[in-house]
């Protein structure tokens, strides 16, 4: 009995120097962080240009497809530039959109805040160049702002 009360003396002793005696560090040392920047990679420049900058606001385009990846339907989204990273950017959604319900598609559209990386490049600075990128896809319903086959 006495062997195991010195053992527990000198296990605990051992405890208490060990944590005593860990590396403090210094108070005067300062911790600065530096976030990393990124530039777009080739193709994403030459898709999207120069101006693209964190905190800017353009446009997106959502579009729906259908399973063989053909566009059915699309209409400009205003969105801010949230992260650029070399091959994709974050956006934020600035307003909802909805598009027609199309079966076997549980998307149907953007929710205001909602947030994505876009890698395909599809900005545009103003809602008229997101409106003729989606002509170019999809033809425009009379008037609506929506972009259907």
């Amino acid at each position: 009995m006495k062997h195991l009360f010195s053992i527990f003396i000198f296990s605990v002793l051992a405890l208490f120097i060990s944590c005593n005696s860990s590396q403090k560090s210094d108070p005067d040392e300062i911790y600065e962080y530096v976030e990393e920047t990124a530039e777009l990679n080739d193709f994403l420049k030459q898709k999207i240009g120069d101006w693209a900058e964190e905190g800017e606001i353009c446009y997106g385009v959502v579009v729906l497809v259908d399973p063989k990846g053909v566009a059915l339907e699309g209409m400009p989204v205003k969105a801010r530039i949230l992260r650029i990273k070399s091959d994709s950017i974050k956006m934020k959604s600035l307003e909802n959109i909805n598009l027609r319900e199309v079966e076997g598609c549980s998307q149907l559209g953007i929710s205001n805040g909602e947030k994505w990386w876009e890698s395909e490049g599809d900005l545009f600075r103003t809602r008229e160049e997101a409106e003729a990128f989606l002509k170019g896809i999809i033809k425009e319903e009379k008037g609506s702002g929506k972009f259907t086959i």
